[in-house]
């Protein structure tokens, strides 16, 4: 995507409350996101900028509640974890097709709230993970029991993050290092996950906390940051690099191969209830890699989105028109379109 032009807000959807998850679906013409506020899924045509015309535009889980959501392959159905407020069935995934309404499957074993949810690009695989410390693979085509399930060795702490690169031949696995000295990211062969990952790399505390004071950041400001929990895994097209969110106001580009720290991305601004950048943001840090890979996309404090260059960490531009905290950020696979979300959901077009 070519950022070196200003894209324009060509759509507005106005929310009820702000959305927690936005996906886009692998076509590019839909794009789903899940407020877990107020219990919504909103489903937005990417194409006409209009209501979908096969599809209702607002639907409401009251039950189950949604907190994450997940598109598949098929245009109609969708990948959601439920609310944390949910009860016992807050540890379930659910298969869900918007077309009717209804829940086709429940995918159940985790005995913790889920942490994660990653569908394979390639098949109907997918993966989740738990604070119940382990990470489950299942068929989402199938109801029963998950395909296996991995379960984290006792060297490690917290709830693990789980994620497919863009080919589906790989997956990785995040937990945190006993001591808190930092994370592990174990990457694994989807056809061969038995035997164990084939790399496990390192990513110390205090190579973040280099990294953020070499960028200007305090050394106490350096140090809370680095210490920061992991929230989120992505890897981008070319499986080069990784992209860990935290909520602690930053995230971290980490090289696919060494897992050495590339660049660290704060965000900016001041947050709702009027702190400043300084003090760590309440909710997880949005970001993204757009479809392309030249760019790295974060949700800002202020209500802006900043667009940073992948390879040099520098920034290129900065969106602004949203109200509030941006707290989720996605790019369209096959468009040249962007989209970010506070309460209300703008979709970014050249």
């Amino acid at each position: 995507m070519d950022l070196s032009s200003q894209p324009k807000m060509g759509l507005c959807i106005r929310g009820g409350a702000p959305a927690s998850s936005i996906a886009y679906h692998e076509s590019g013409s839909h794009l789903f996101v899940a407020s877990e506020a107020d219990s919504v899924l909103r489903i937005v045509d990417c194409i006409s900028g209009s209501s979908p015309s096969d599809r209702p535009s607002m639907l409401k889980v009251q039950r189950e509640g949604i907190r994450t959501v997940k598109a598949t392959h098929h245009g109609h159905c969708v990948l959601f974890a439920p609310g944390t407020s949910n009860g016992p069935k807050k540890n379930s995934v659910y298969y869900w097709s918007v077309h009717d309404n209804k829940i086709l499957r429940e995918f159940e074993g985790h005995q913790a709230l889920i942490t994660s949810i990653s569908m394979s690009p390639v098949d109907d695989s997918f993966l989740s993970s738990s604070a119940d410390r382990t990470v489950r693979l299942w068929n989402a085509g199938k109801s029963g029991n998950s395909l296996c399930e991995l379960k984290l060795p006792q060297n490690v702490e917290g709830p693990p993050l789980a994620a497919f690169d863009s080919t589906g031949l790989v997956f990785g696995v995040t937990a945190r290092m006993a001591g808190d000295e930092g994370n592990y990211i174990n990457l694994f062969d989807s056809r061969n996950y038995s035997v164990g990952p084939f790399s496990v790399m390192e990513v110390k505390r205090n190579d973040i906390e280099s990294k953020l004071r070499a960028s200007g950041s305090t050394p106490e400001r350096a140090y809370a940051l680095s210490r920061s929990e992991w929230t989120s895994i992505d890897f981008n097209k070319s499986g080069k690099q990784i992209l860990i969110g935290t909520n602690g106001g930053v995230v971290h580009t980490i090289d696919g191969f060494e897992g050495t720290v590339l660049h660290s991305f704060q965000t900016e601004g001041n947050s709702s209830d009027g702190s400043s950048s300084s003090s760590s943001s309440p909710l997880p840090m949005a970001a993204c890699f757009t479809s392309d890979d030249r760019s790295v996309l974060c949700g800002n404090n202020d209500g802006t989105v900043s667009c940073y260059q992948a390879d040099s960490g520098l920034l290129e531009r900065k969106l602004r028109g949203h109200v509030g905290e941006v707290g989720c950020v996605a790019a369209n696979p096959k468009y040249a379109q962007l989209a970010s979300s506070c309460t209300n959901t703008a979709v970014w077009v050249w």
